[in-house]
């Protein structure tokens, strides 16, 4: 679940294990609820549903608010709790629901330690460039242990018909599979840094396209590569219970979905542009009144809000799609038919209704979001989950829930 989602983490890295047979055999789907009982080796999709509401996660959210504000964000961390608790109980998959037990001090020491971290970097430009760079290479070198602890906590303390989920990711599997991109931009921003601090007394063009462009270049041909290994890494290192989740996803599909979405930044900066034109002469007035520069940031923030909006819904449905769908646990494969259109739909709206209640309808925005994002998704179960069930030791729960205890939460996003 992200950012009260519904999100299971699942993504692992194992040496290459042979997918079974049966789910990779496409066959005729029944519905659950309409057809009548099939036979044990014919697939049945059984759709995720969400049964939570607006009114009731609101009450939630104002409480978690007002504590957290009283408590200046030590609260949080119970906050974070609650609600995690509230959006996995609501989330139902063939009758049953899932269940959040992880810890409030263990997310609040995540929480410090984050903290921590920022201050550093922080402070480090205060004292020094050196020092500054000497703390961006120490982040991008341990972020790949975070994300191993982060998806390890997550899974722990996950369940789903009292069965916990595991983690089998380790460090030394993170940092084989996920140091490329915080490496790539460590180094190509220590790159601009020196090429724009070797010329700034007068750097000329070609320095600033290269400082300008380098970077463009550095992350789009890293951030869908990254992104591939990263979820092979989360989804193919997970288990539920003894059961083992595979990942058959190609690289080639993220730089699509990537390269398809720069093309949409692209086609939108054209009305973007032919806007600025049309308004030019009224800009400028504006600019030239003494709230000039308060009409530059609200302009400047709405046209990059914009361009994101746009863009958000595309990346969201497309990346879900493209890694369930390629996802399976057991004989049984993941389903994802999230629409981008209905996603623009959703988060437009939910942004005009935000800004009219001045915040107040942002729990119904997320319910709401939440329920679409859930409700795309489906197991096809081949003869049923039981033999999810019938393939664990009867003490599984309880050892993942000691295990969970010596761990900590850090958030960050995926």
């Amino acid at each position: 679940m992200a950012d009260g989602g519904m999100e299971l983490a699942l993504e692992p890295e194992v040496p290459a294990r042979a997918a079974p047979a049966a789910s990779l055999a496409p066959a005729p789907l029944r519905s659950r609820t309409t057809a009548p009982a099939p036979a044990d080796d014919e697939p049945v999709r059984m759709p995720f549903e969400f049964t939570g509401s607006g009114s009731e996660y609101f009450r939630i959210w104002v409480v978690n608010l007002l504590l957290t504000l009283l408590t200046l964000g030590v609260y949080s961390a119970w906050a974070k709790v609650r609600r995690l608790q509230y959006f996995y109980r609501n989330t139902r998959l063939d009758g049953a629901v899932f269940d959040f037990h992880g810890s409030p001090k263990a997310i609040l020491r995540g929480r410090i330690l984050a903290l921590l971290l920022v201050a550093a970097y922080k402070i480090s430009f205060d004292i020094s460039a050196v020092a500054a760079v000497a703390v961006a290479l120490l982040l991008a070198a341990i972020t790949p242990w975070l994300l191993a602890r982060a998806f390890r906590f997550k899974l722990a303390n996950t369940s789903y018909r009292g069965i916990r989920f595991r983690f089998r990711g380790s460090a030394r599997q993170a940092y084989a599979r996920l140091i490329l991109f915080p490496a790539m931009l460590a180094l190509t921003g220590l790159f601009v840094w020196s090429l724009v601090a070797s010329f700034r007394a007068n750097p000329g063009v070609g320095v600033i396209l290269l400082a300008g462009i380098l970077p463009i270049v550095a992350l789009g041909a890293t951030v869908p590569l990254a992104h591939y290994a990263l979820k092979r890494y989360q989804h193919e290192q997970a288990d539920y219970g003894q059961t083992a989740f595979y990942y058959h996803g190609r690289v080639r599909g993220f730089f699509a979905v990537y390269g398809k979405a720069l093309g949409l930044v692209f086609l939108g900066g054209i009305p973007a542009a032919i806007f600025g034109m049309l308004t030019a002469r009224l800009s400028s007035w504006l600019m030239a009144t003494m709230f000039g520069w308060l009409f530059a940031l609200l302009y400047g923030l709405a046209s990059a809000y914009a361009f994101y909006l746009f863009v958000r819904p595309y990346l969201e449905a497309r990346l879900q799609n493209l890694v369930w769908n390629d996802t399976e646990v057991g004989m049984h494969r993941f389903e994802s038919r999230a629409s981008a259109r209905h996603l623009l739909w959703i988060h437009a709206s939910n942004l005009m209704l935000i800004t009219l209640t001045l915040g107040l309808y942002k729990p119904f925005a997320t319910v709401r979001l939440v329920r679409y994002r859930v409700a795309s998704m489906a197991l096809v179960a081949v003869g049923g989950l039981e033999d999810l069930r019938a393939d664990h030791g009867a003490d599984d729960a309880g050892a993942a829930g000691q295990e969970a205890g010596d761990l900590f939460d850090i958030d960050i996003g995926l």
